[in-house]
């Protein structure tokens, strides 16, 4: 066996792989020699077909898989022993000469490999990042305090209905229908939100009405919106289409949403029984959380200004072509141009870029997300995930669970390993880099990010 490489770059190079019959010969045989213990051939009994009829059969496919496996063993094998880095894997070469299993006893391969670049990293003082300490306000705080008096609200008794009032009743179909009067709808304890109602014609009749009036409107008229009809009539939407005469609606009750009390009530079931017992310990207790908050904020935004100061004051080269030959030949949208290839390059381009560049920080500081961390930023995931559907008290123990779920999924755990280590080198980067704290208010702090964004 023959193994050679040539470097036609500084980032590209071919491998050749030559094999005589000695290299993979004795494999053939042996592979042979098992498939003849198990081969059937009418006439003959199992285990005593004759060795040159089974290797008529199967020699040259067996041959060739053979030869397949050789190959990929000795191009890693290689790879590994020169410590090499590269990007992508390695591809068949253009000029990689023309194989023919049935004659040849030579086999010579050629493959391009995408060499990695060495990366030079550039930290210094005199590189200047701002961070920002974003003020909290009173009046983030009066907005917060408003914001939990509405989470833990409640619907209460109104005498006369609003916009925003909740009207329970029943609806019944006026009018003769096809099939006799049975036949028509009658829907008891329909729910009404006055907002919903798409007709302003139709919403002026419930404001101002209250407990035992009667309202008559056509719900396709009230509420265009075929799922919204079809939940308030409770038919499905393939019924929807015969119906279309009035309907009277007979209000039984009428509810007002009422944010909750700003007292103890309130205070228990934000952060727990005794854990706030006054209107001053609660704004502090929120002055905190949202130092947190928007500590986060800024935090983050130091994190996108670092990677971009990183990546701008680093050079790393990439071999294009190469990589778009790679991209191309992996790619699962079997209708990916390369047009579109070209159009997308420019992301995913960046994205290897920094992927580079971080690993190179974490293998020169030897960075590492251990166990406790990895389980630590699970359960906040898992918090994260509750906080979504707007459930800020999720119990410990159901915490737990979800975070022995995450963890449990392997592309999950190196997600989340991944997000520990990105944010060590950033925390890391910190300590390289000048830093000018700026302070900012939340809604400058917005438009700046918003702005960015554009």
């Amino acid at each position: 066996m023959n193994i050679s490489r040539e470097n036609l770059d500084d980032l590209n190079a071919v491998i050749r792989v030559v094999f005589e019959p000695s290299d993979y010969q004795p494999k053939v045989d042996a592979t042979l020699a098992e498939y003849r213990k198990k081969a059937r051939f009418d006439g003959f009994r199992p285990g005593k077909v004759p060795p040159s009829l089974v290797k008529k059969m199967y020699g040259k496919s067996i041959q060739a898989d053979e030869i397949q496996q050789l190959l990929s063993d000795t191009l890693n094998k290689y790879i590994q022993e020169n410590n090499l880095k590269i990007l992508g894997e390695p591809l068949p070469d253009v000029n990689s000469p023309d194989i023919d299993w049935d004659t040849q006893e030579t086999f010579e391969f050629l493959f391009d490999i995408a060499l990695s670049p060495d990366i030079q990293l550039k930290l210094s003082e005199k590189e200047m990042v701002n961070t920002y300490k974003i003020t909290v306000s009173p009046e983030m705080i009066d907005k917060q305090i408003e914001d939990y008096a509405r989470r833990f609200g409640s619907l209460q008794p109104a005498e006369t209905i609003s916009e925003e009032d909740v009207v329970k009743g029943d609806l019944c179909q006026l009018g003769s229908v096809e099939g006799g009067d049975d036949q028509s709808i009658h829907s008891h304890g329909t729910m009404i939100y006055v907002r919903t109602i798409g007709d302003d014609q139709v919403k002026k009749q419930f404001l101002g009405a209250k407990v035992g009036d009667q309202l008559t409107f056509n719900p396709k008229v009230a509420f265009p919106n075929e799922t919204d009809r079809a939940s308030l009539l409770k038919v499905k939407k393939e019924e929807l289409e015969n119906i279309n005469t009035d309907f009277e609606f007979s209000i039984s009750e009428v509810s007002r949403f009422a944010p909750a009390e700003i007292d103890q009530s309130l205070f228990d079931k934000t952060y727990g029984e005794g854990a706030v017992d006054s209107i001053e310990a609660f704004r502090t207790r929120i002055a905190e959380d949202l130092e947190r908050q928007v500590s986060r904020e800024s935090k983050y935004k130091f994190h996108l200004d670092a990677q971009a100061k990183l990546m701008d004051g680093t050079e790393v080269p990439l071999p294009e072509e190469f990589l778009k030959r790679w991209m191309m030949l992996t790619s699962k949208n079997n209708e990916l141009t390369r047009e579109q290839l070209d159009n997308d390059f420019p992301a995913f381009a960046h994205d290897l870029k920094w992927r580079m560049i971080k690993n190179t920080i974490i293998a020169d500081q030897k960075l590492e997300a251990t166990e406790e961390e990895i389980r630590e930023q699970a359960i906040w995931a898992a918090q994260s995930r509750y906080f979504q559907y707007g459930i800020y008290d999720a119990p410990p123990e159901q915490l737990f669970q979800l975070a022995d779920v995450l963890l449990k999924n392997e592309e999950e755990k190196n997600r989340i390993a991944d997000v520990i280590l990105e944010n060590k080198v950033i925390d890391y980067v910190s300590t390289k880099f000048g830093l000018v704290e700026q302070e900012i208010s939340l809604d400058d702090f917005n438009k700046m990010m918003d702005e960015n964004k554009k």
